[in-house]
């Protein structure tokens, strides 16, 4: 605290000294407000807040020491040091001066020079004090401020470890729904398999003996047309021919069925196969169907995968026969390819007659027929058997077809395929 912007009280019924110590004091700077009685002297420190007193203790009408009592017994003002400058020296009137709250003694006469040391080291500890006070008020704030952190970071942690208890007892559950879950799959994968042995098996005997009495059928049919002409008139006659064309075409349901049961049933022969022979395999298969409809066949570059190659085969077949089929004038078919990072995306593009979208889905189904047996013949299973096999590779299959615009079916192959086990367990979820 610098003496020219302190404030200092001076409290003298004697003019002279009142005159002497306002000179002194005002000669080094200091402000100074002056009084000669007690009341006035007491209403200026409330006032004005002075940075300290010099106060006399023989006044009119209220002695020094009773100003120094009021003073000192106001909260606001009792921290302003006061300084007795007197001619009263008994050791009594210093001791209760003292007791009252004084920081210091100064009798009269003084000397000046004493007198502004006296005065530069309270105003110094005053300093200090009030210094002293804002750093405890600043460690206060500082102390608070960290419990109150410190209560956040409790509270945040014990959060925390309530949210982290709670993960984990949920991970243990998800864990445990999934190991039963796992389970569970692998044994109906298991009873999967077995099911479809045995219906496999059954297909196969069904087949056998559904076979057997149909050739028998057919065979005397035929017999009957060919080496009893002339006994037979032509409505018999015409009745034999549908015996015949039902009986064949029984035949090949039962066989599209047998090879619907069996599509997807060989992951334990897959081997790099060239798609291009298998193409070329099927195209040798449809020989003569592309011979009279003069079919044009037109194969990009294909890539070699890790499949079936009978499997792949009638997939191919079956996507070239329809593309030829359902064709009303000079039937073009082109095989392309589609490269992803993971996959490869394989079409058959046709000049056909095309579908209208709102049986795009329709078409895979078992079955599902869009013509008559007259208008295009089949068994309605050819594109099933076609979705079964791409799905057991783990791939999709999808047709682009609009009404008079031509049908390209696309499917997807994954360039690595997984394990068969893998695979196996991944289309049973689907």
């Amino acid at each position: 605290m610098c003496p020219d912007n302190s404030t200092i009280l001076i409290v003298d019924d004697n003019a002279s000294d009142l005159n002497l110590l306002s000179g002194v004091l005002k000669s080094r700077g200091f402000k100074i407000l002056s009084t000669n009685n007690g009341l006035s002297a007491i209403s200026q420190t409330e006032k004005h807040f002075p940075d300290i007193i010099l106060l006399d203790i023989d006044l009119p009408s209220i002695n020094g020491l009773k100003i120094c009592e009021k003073i000192k017994s106001n909260s606001q003002t009792q921290d302003i040091p006061i300084i007795f400058v007197t001619g009263s020296v008994d050791l009594d009137t210093k001791i209760k001066a003292f007791q009252l709250g004084a920081v210091d003694y100064i009798p009269k006469p003084f000397d000046p020079q004493e007198l502004l040391a006296r005065i530069q080291i309270q105003l110094k500890a005053t300093q200090m004090d009030q210094e002293k006070q804002w750093q405890n008020q600043q460690l206060k704030q500082a102390i608070s401020q960290q419990k109150i952190i410190e209560n956040k970071l409790r509270k945040q942690q014990a959060q925390e470890k309530k949210a982290n208890y709670d993960l984990e007892a949920k991970v243990a559950k998800k864990t445990a729904e999934l190991v039963h879950t796992t389970q569970e799959l692998e044994a109906k994968n298991q009873e999967l398999q077995r099911s479809n042995a045995e219906l496999e098996s059954f297909a196969y005997a069904v087949s056998h003996d559904l076979q057997a009495p149909l050739r028998s059928i057919k065979m005397f049919a035929q017999l009957l047309v060919e080496e009893y002409p002339e006994l037979l008139q032509a409505q018999p006659k015409e009745y034999l021919e549908y015996i015949i064309s039902g009986a064949e075409q029984m035949e090949n349901l039962i066989h599209d069925l047998l090879a619907y049961s069996r599509a997807g049933k060989n992951q334990q022969t897959w081997i790099p196969v060239n798609l291009e022979d298998v193409v070329n395999k099927a195209i040798r298969n449809l020989n003569a169907m592309i011979q009279e409809t003069k079919a044009v066949i037109k194969v990009g570059k294909l890539p070699t995968l890790m499949v079936n190659s009978t499997e792949m085969t009638q997939l191919f077949q079956n996507l070239i026969s329809n593309g030829i089929k359902f064709c009303t004038k000079q039937p073009v078919v082109e095989i392309g390819t589609i490269p992803h990072r993971d996959r490869w995306e394989i079409f058959v593009k046709d000049n056909g007659i095309g579908i209208d979208s709102k049986y795009h889905n329709q078409i895979f189904q078992v079955f599902q027929r869009l013509h008559s047996e007259d208008d295009y013949p089949g068994t309605g299973i050819g594109l099933s058997i076609c979705h079964k096999i791409v799905k057991h590779y783990g791939g999709k299959i999808w047709i682009e077809s609009e009404p008079d615009q031509g049908s390209s079916i696309h499917f997807t192959l994954l360039s690595q395929l997984p394990t068969p086990h893998k695979l196996i367990l991944e289309t049973t979820n689907k």
